[in-house]
Parts: C-alpha cells; sequence; structure tokens
C-alpha cells in the first residue's frame, strides 16, 4: 500500500521544486543569450581591433555559460524524467522577478546580516557594466562563503548604495511583475497536514518554502534522499534518459538513481545561480566576474584617452514587438519567437518518450526520437536561434535608435503545448516538419526582400555582406534540418545535413 506522506511529497513538492527549477535554469539562459548577442561581431569606431579581441572573448565566455544552463535544464529534466514525472520547458515570458531573486529572499537565504543585497530581475539588456553586474548577483554565493575562502567581494550585490547597481533594484516607481510559481500554496498545506498527523514529520525536509535558489536545491536533494527507499521513486524508464550527441559540447548524464540525481545537483550547485559551493574557475560567478573587471579597465582607459568605447550594439531594454517600426526586423523577430518555441516543443517530444537508436537497441521506422535528437541541442541554437539574433542585432528597429533584440516570447498556445498535460500534437512527425516547413517558407520571403529591405534596415551600410550571408546561412540551415528530420524518421540515418531534398 503507497504511504500517503510519500505520494504527497513526490507528486505536489519534488515535482513542482523541480519544475522551478528547470524555470530558473532557462530563464537565466536567454537573459545570457540576450547580452551575448548583442555584442558587435566586428570593429567599428567605437570598438577598436585591439578592444574587440576582448569583445569576442567576452561573447564566447557569455555563450558558454548559457549553454552551460542548457546543461542543467538538461539534468533538471532528466531529474523529472527519472521519477517518472513529465518534461518542463515552459517559461514565463520576460521581464519578470522572481521571489528568489528579491533582496529580502536573498539576504534570508544567504543570512546576510547587515547586508541590503538587491533585488535582481529578470530582463533583456544589452552587455553592459550594469548588465554584467547583474550577472555576477545572479552567480554570487553568499558574503560569508566569499570571506571564507578569501574572494573578492561584488560588493553591489550586497549594498544597493552603488549608482550602477541601483539600476536593477526594484523601487515602486518602476515594478516588475512577479512570477509564478509551480508550488502553489494549497499544495503546500495539503503537505502540511499530512506530515502533522506524525508521519514522518521529524523525519521530512522542512515544509517552508524556499527562500533563495539556494534553498530550492537543497529542498530538492533533501527530498530525494529522504523518499528513497520509502517508496518507488525512481518509476521512469532508465533506458529512456536523453543523451545528447558528443559533437554537440552538451554534457549531460543519464538520471536513474539517488546517486546520479544527487551528481547532478552537485555539478548544478558548483557552477552557479547564487550558490555556496567555493567559487573555483569553472563558476559562472568568477567568468562574470572577470569580465566585469576587464570591462570596466576598459572603459576607464577610454574615458582618460576621451573616447567612447562600446562593445554592444543598441538593443532595446525587454523589447516588444510594437517598439519595432521595420517592417523587415518584425517579420524576422517574429519569426525568430516561432523559431525558438519550435525548440522547446522538440525538447518537451523528445524527453516525453525518448528512445535511443543504438547498435545494440536495433529499432523499425518510425524513427521518432533520433529524429528531434538531431536537431534539439546544437543545431537549432548554433544554426537558427543564434544567427537570426545576430541578425536582428545589426537590423534598425525603426525607431531611430536601437537596433532590434529578440523577446524569447512564448504566447498562450505555446505554453498550452509545453505544459504538464502536454498537446497530441508534440507526438507527430507532421507537426515538426510543417514547423520547419514553415520557418524555411517565412525565411524565403526574408531573402526575397533582401536587397531591397537589408539596404534601408542595415545599421551601417558595412553590415550588409554579413547580414547578407547570415540571412543565407540561417535558410540553409534551415531547410537542411527539415529535410534530415524527414530522412532520420524514415530510416534512422544520422547522415550530414542535405540541404537538397
Amino acid at each position: 500500500m503507497s504511504d500517503p506522506l510519500f505520494d504527497l511529497l513526490k507528486k505536489k513538492r519534488l515535482i513542482p521544486l523541480l519544475r522551478e527549477a528547470a524555470e530558473i535554469e532557462q530563464q537565466v539562459m536567454v537573459q545570457y543569450l540576450y547580452a551575448a548577442y548583442s555584442l558587435k561581431k566586428f570593429p567599428d569606431a567605437t570598438c577598436t581591433p585591439a578592444e574587440f579581441e576582448h569583445v569576442r572573448r567576452w561573447g564566447t565566455v557569455l555563450l558558454s555559460v548559457a549553454r552551460s544552463e542548457m546543461e542543467h535544464l538538461a539534468l533538471v529534466n532528466g531529474m523529472l524524467s527519472a521519477i517518472g514525472a513529465p518534461p518542463s520547458f515552459e517559461r514565463q515570458n520576460i521581464p519578470v522577478q522572481f521571489r528568489y531573486y528579491e533582496g529580502e529572499s536573498l539576504a534570508r537565504g544567504r543570512d546576510e546580516k547587515g547586508t541590503d543585497p538587491c533585488d535582481i530581475p529578470f530582463l533583456f539588456e544589452r552587455f553592459n557594466l550594469a548588465t554584467i553586474e547583474r550577472f555576477v548577483c545572479i552567480e554570487s554565493p553568499s558574503k560569508e562563503t566569499l570571506v571564507k575562502d578569501r574572494m573578492r567581494i561584488p560588493e553591489w550585490c550586497f549594498s544597493c548604495g552603488k549608482p550602477t547597481a541601483a539600476q536593477f533594484r526594484l523601487g515602486a516607481d518602476k515594478p516588475y511583475p512577479a512570477a509564478e510559481s509551480h508550488i502553489p500554496d494549497e499544495l503546500w498545506a495539503e503537505v502540511e497536514a499530512e506530515m502533522n498527523q506524525g508521519r514522518g514529520l521529524k523525519a521530512a525536509p522542512e515544509s517552508l518554502k524556499p527562500g533563495s535558489i539556494q534553498e530550492l536545491y537543497d529542498k530538492i536533494e533533501e527530498l530525494f534522499k529522504f523518499l528513497n527507499g520509502r517508496g518507488n521513486l525512481f518509476t521512469g524508464n532508465p533506458s529512456s534518459q536523453v543523451f545528447v550527441p558528443v559533437e554537440y559540447q552538451v554534457n549531460i548524464f543519464p538520471i536513474v538513481d539517488l546517486p546520479t540525481a544527487l551528481s547532478a545537483i552537485r555539478l548544478i550547485t558548483e557552477e552557479g545561480e547564487g550558490m555556496d559551493a567555493p567559487p573555483d574557475f569553472q563558476s559562472h560567478f568568477l567568468r562574470f566576474f572577470t569580465i566585469h573587471d576587464e570591462l570596466d579597465e576598459l572603459l576607464d582607459k577610454a574615458r582618460k584617452a576621451k573616447r567612447t568605447f562600446e562593445p554592444a550594439l543598441p538593443l532595446p531594454l525587454n523589447p516588444r514587438p510594437g517598439q519595432i517600426k521595420n517592417p523587415f526586423a518584425r517579420d524576422l523577430f517574429e519569426l525568430f519567437n516561432y523559431t525558438y518555441a519550435t525548440l522547446l516543443f522538440l525538447l518537451t517530444a523528445l524527453y516525453k518518450d525518448f528512445t535511443p537508436l543504438t547498435t545494440t537497441n536495433p529499432q523499425s521506422y518510425p524513427f521518432f526520437s533520433a529524429a528531434l535528437q538531431e536537431n534539439a541541442f546544437g543545431p537549432m541554437m548554433t544554426m537558427l536561434i543564434r544567427p537570426m539574433a545576430e541578425i536582428l542585432a545589426y537590423t534598425a528597429s525603426g525607431d531611430g535608435e536601437h537596433t532590434t533584440g529578440p523577446d524569447y516570447h512564448l504566447s498562450a498556445e505555446d505554453l498550452a503545448r509545453l505544459g504538464p498535460k502536454g498537446s497530441d500534437e508534440l507526438g507527430n512527425i507532421d507537426f515538426f516538419l510543417g514547423r520547419f516547413d514553415e520557418i524555411v517558407r517565412r525565411l524565403d520571403r526574408l531573402r526575397g526582400r533582401r536587397d531591397k529591405d537589408l539596404l534601408r534596415s542595415a545599421r551601417d551600410k558595412g553590415d550588409l555582406p554579413f547580414l547578407r550571408r547570415q540571412l543565407d546561412f540561417v535558410y540553409e540551415s534551415a531547410v537542411a534540418m527539415g529535410n534530415n528530420t524527414r530522412r532520420i524518421y524514415q530510416l534512422g540515418q544520422l547522415p550530414q545535413f542535405i540541404v537538397n531534398p
């Protein structure tokens, strides 16, 4: 007979906590990507060749950390899969304020007596000193941990008196919408009622809601340890754990039991998001702190030389469709969101019912998982999402001031498909082939207007060769992905990308 407390803790605490963690990982990732895509791709009047070498390297670091966040997102979904829960790739639209990143929660979670941590809203903001300081704060361990390990302390994270940090502290005059939680109050009340009946009250993890990301992962770890062996916890099929082809350099591993679940939690907490693990050279915190110092030094040198150093393009803060007056930019902006949603649909379908194709696991038509797996991680991010965002960054929005940035918007229809109930469409290869066909159709239309529209839309005429080359690359990549998805589904082969049908 199943223990009511076990069922409640698994279904109404562990699963919601993991869904919360999955959303945070994705939210952090897209912010880092926005800043990375805003960086210039070649020197110009406000970025010398010597300065551009720093800019190029900063972009590499930002993209590397964003890929690490994708790994964290994949590991959290691996944990969900391991306990028989549906995948979680939905995300609230930015800007948004999570309570984990409110100053009060940060102070309580880090036990920072006498400090006044900044509220840290999740924003889409181009790369600048305030942005990188916000990223440092997102990833910073507690002040106590930094002091203990004799690390430099980003004082702006623990006292909002610094002007640059004040730019990202919430105020009554500039509120951001509060994020909804995957952990509704009534679920916690039900768990507490069961616990108060004497069923494992002393042994079970505290009922207090997590107040920081550190606490969130601490409670996930506590629940895994508490529930393991008390009931049927790892009900997912071990052979259905998603793996990523090694060439995509996304490092995830199967989660099939308590040791592998704890290894995943340890990897996530050692790398970032405000954890109290001692920072090392792999930590996101130290990598961002290094960028901050280099940027601060270069800006100071430029000021002393009475010149301007600008490493990023003028992308807007939290872009919105209504702000984009340029028809070419607006069409590409909407296509970017359609493409990003397609990637999330691919990942959801892949994690929902993954069947590996190996030499020891021969299969026959249809090869659905293999077709999705080939596109889900590396190709769509590097061959569609990234170049589209780079084109937008160099394309005038039409307001006379900014270029264009993506907002990764998910519609109500998108969120319904990504939600726990899912959608039957995501189990049908025709749905994905139709999405790729639509991406190709829209790109082909944009290419047909290329010469006229890019001439009007380019930030500078010197950017035209780059924009034309990127647009052609995205179109050819989309054609290849559609063709390969169809071929792999039919034959199970993983060929090189084929542009011609």
